[in-house]
């Protein structure tokens, strides 16, 4: 496997990854993705921090982790790591507020201008998150001589957060609050419980896959062989039936010696 996550209860990050994909794709083609996506995974990492870690020491290439101060401060460190944004995703932002009659309100009024302020949104920047205004330019903060903005430029690939190619979906939090226990428990059962049997699964799939298209190559009949492999794919990846999927992986297998 080339690709480190963590768990959905483990990271917030992590649950709020799926229910995106849940959200975005429908619970039937999310799942499909799970599954596959996990066939992939060389291991699970303790949370966003662990996962950047492998990635920056070079333990694997791919991380699915918080990306936003994690792949500038590893850029900051020397390690050639970036943001790579998925098709659909969402938009979580810092929230800040004047609280209605708590103390010191002319102070607290004076610190929301700073913030808001090109001062205030560099010094955002500078504490690895980033900046709100949408008329920053990595290139023109870094000629200012800030220096995180050289590094969020190389993380997210672009001269600015809104210059970003991102599709942002309509998120039900309530929805996603509310089914939370219910998409962790998911996954727990049906895919970390079964980790080993989903990843050998996947593999006789895939094998008997390849020697099916060898086979036809050589103008073997490999009609029969085709309708159980295919069923074999459809066990595994939308109905997440590891050992059935198998069986019938070993049963197109053995079509191709006695179709």
């Amino acid at each position: 496997g080339n690709i480190v996550h963590t768990l959905p209860y483990a990271s917030g990050t992590m649950h709020e990854t799926i229910e995106i994909l849940i959200q975005g794709f429908g619970e039937k083609e999310a799942w499909r993705y799970l599954r596959l996506l996990a066939a992939q995974l060389a291991r699970f990492s303790t949370g966003s921090t662990d996962t950047t870690n492998l990635v920056k020491r070079g333990e694997v290439p791919i991380g699915v982790a918080q990306p936003q101060m994690n792949a500038m401060a590893a850029r900051k460190d020397g390690y050639p790591v970036r943001d790579l944004l998925p098709e659909k995703t969402i938009l979580v932002p810092e929230a800040v507020a004047l609280l209605k009659g708590a103390p010191n309100e002319a102070n607290g009024k004076i610190f929301l201008d700073w913030l808001f302020s090109t001062d205030g949104q560099k010094s955002v920047l500078e504490g690895r998150y980033f900046a709100a205004s949408t008329d920053v330019k990595f290139s023109e903060w870094e000629k200012q001589g800030v220096e995180m903005a050289k590094h969020a430029k190389k993380a997210l690939g672009v001269d600015s957060f809104w210059d970003l190619k991102a599709g942002f979906i309509e998120y039900d939090l309530d929805l996603a609050t509310k089914r939370w226990d219910e998409v962790n428990k998911k996954y727990e059962y049906e895919i970390y419980r079964k980790w080993g049997k989903l990843k050998s699964s996947l593999f006789l799939i895939e094998e008997v896959e390849e020697e099916i298209k060898a086979a036809k190559a050589k103008n073997v009949d490999v009609t029969r062989a085709e309708a159980k492999i295919k069923e074999a794919r459809k066990l595994f990846e939308y109905d997440g039936k590891f050992a059935a999927a198998r069986l019938a992986a070993v049963k197109a297998r053995a079509l191709l010696v006695t179709p």
